[in-house]
């Protein structure tokens, strides 16, 4: 979707049909938000690793069949246009899937198709790996090794064209056995009764499988790529001596170099595919390193426990505006540093990513806010980009909130990431929040020198509010929200 996303008030399927999110956990289902895609994506390479009953069943064997015939008809194909090439492409439909609530979408869950091109360079590529003698049908799922413009997105909503099938019959069967009501799509979904969105009433609900996920599909994901390619020392001698430095390349880079070795010598090929292929795994829940499933948590647990945090403003402007969002984090700060709410931000010795603390101080606003009759709506931009918050009430009134990691672009992200929110939400106001997770050195002191000119020269400077999330030496029985 072209343009900046928000998202206001994210509405869980759980919340949304009133059903009790551990029924969903029991059948290891995501939880979509209902107005807004998630970050996430269909692995295609953890098909055969589901442990999804239905999956096992039907989905392994309708993801081979769907690979092969597309092989199939490229490998008969004489030229590109003839009746084979032709129906190679309209079998790879890479048209995004809006259904299931994943991808960069950002708000919405409208969906859109992808250039002609991307599908007929993937079916050249395949053209020229079936000439070089290998007609692995696994070679379409890794595609996003070779591929220019073969992203996450990409793969994942190939994928899940495939498997539409099947998805719809893990839907149909989940709906049925906990009485959420359905209606039909016709044949595109199978004439399966599905729920509807209500943020989309012609377009169904399509639920997934947890071990499906991941945050990037294994062969979109070049930190995990670089490594394994390099782990092969034919792959590694042969990459180096056509490339020089993998590991510093830049992903166009690293894509060019390794469809060009791979094109050379189809026994390189097998390695590189068979590598890739055996390194894959599922999204870590416990990991959660983006904070996804702890959104949710927060977002369907039972709200009462934020009640009487905050107070709605006395004044509906700028003033009352900054008063309220300035308690707003200041019981944040409260959860994180005293009631425990600091281990969600960790994975063991782990720190979450960036992103994680974000969507939890998203989170956590938006149900305050909510319970507390405080009108104030926190937004987010949801899609794959940085996140930032703007907080507004009325028409009187608008703040940008900017939370950043210690270990982070501190002294970037006060003096001109922050500047550039500001300028687009057409507001003077701004709160910079740092997540202390270690790591600090003098970053803090030079942004507060930064504040302190500008306030001596009599310009508008954002506020900063520093939270201790650094990890416990041993944590204690959480008290509070989180738990």
């Amino acid at each position: 979707m072209a343009g900046k996303k928000t998202l206001i008030h994210p509405v869980l399927f759980s919340k949304h049909f009133k059903i009790d999110p551990k029924k969903l956990d029991a059948a290891k289902l995501l939880d979509p938000v209902l107005n807004s895609d998630t970050k996430l994506f269909i692995d295609p390479l953890l098909i055969y690793k589901s442990q999804n009953p239905i999956i096992k069943r039907d989905g392994r064997k309708l993801i081979k069949q769907s690979f092969d015939n597309v092989i199939g008809l490229v490998d008969i194909s004489q030229a590109e246009g003839d009746v084979a090439w032709k129906g190679a492409f309209k079998a790879l439909n890479l048209d995004e899937r809006p259904e299931t609530g994943l991808g960069f979408g950002g708000a919405g869950t409208s969906g859109s198709s992808r250039p002609p091109h991307l599908r007929h360079d993937i079916l050249r590529t395949a053209k020229q790996i079936i000439t070089l003698g290998e007609k692995n049908p696994d070679m379409i799922p890794l595609m996003g090794l070779f591929e220019k413009g073969v992203g996450p997105d990409t793969l994942s909503d190939m994928t899940t064209n495939f498997l539409l099938p099947v998805l719809c019959e893990i839907t149909e069967e989940f709906c049925k056995n906990n009485s959420i009501p359905v209606r039909g799509f016709g044949a595109k979904y199978g004439n399966r009764s599905l729920p509807e969105n209500p943020y989309n009433i012609d377009l169904p609900i399509v639920l997934v499988p947890r071990d499906l996920l991941r945050d990037l599909p294994l062969a979109a994901d070049w930190s995990d790529v670089s490594r394994v390619v390099m782990e092969v020392h034919e792959i590694r001698d042969a990459v180096n001596q056509m490339f020089g430095n993998f590991a510093r390349a830049s992903v166009t880079e690293k894509k060019k170099a390794v469809r060009e070795i791979s094109l050379k010598s189809a026994r390189i090929l097998r390695l590189i595919m068979r590598a890739v292929a055996g390194a894959s795994e599922s999204y870590d829940e416990k990991a959660d390193l983006d904070g996804y499933y702890q959104f949710r948590r927060i977002l369907y647990q039972d709200p009462k426990v934020f009640a009487g945090m905050i107070k709605p403003p006395a004044d509906l402007d700028a003033a009352g505006l900054r008063q309220t969002v300035l308690e707003i984090i200041e019981q944040f700060r409260k959860l994180v540093e005293d009631n425990n709410m600091w281990e969600l931000l960790w994975n063991g010795t782990s720190h979450r990513h960036e992103r994680a603390s974000q969507l939890l101080f998203f989170a956590v606003a938006t149900v305050m806010c909510a319970v507390n009759n405080v009108d104030i709506s926190p937004e987010t931009n949801s899609g794959g980009g940085p996140v930032d918050f703007k907080f507004s009430t009325g028409f009187h009134g608008r703040l940008v909130v900017e939370m950043k990691l210690s270990k982070g672009t501190v002294e970037s992200g006060y003096k001109n990431q922050l500047e550039v929110y500001k300028k687009a939400a057409a507001t003077s106001a701004g709160i910079f929040v740092i997540m202390d997770i270690g790591g600090m050195g003098f970053k803090l002191r030079k942004i507060e020198r930064l504040r302190d000119a500008a306030l001596a020269a009599g310009e508008a400077a954002s506020d900063i509010v520093v939270i201790d999330a650094k990890r416990r030496a041993s944590a204690s029985k959480r008290k509070g929200p989180g738990r």
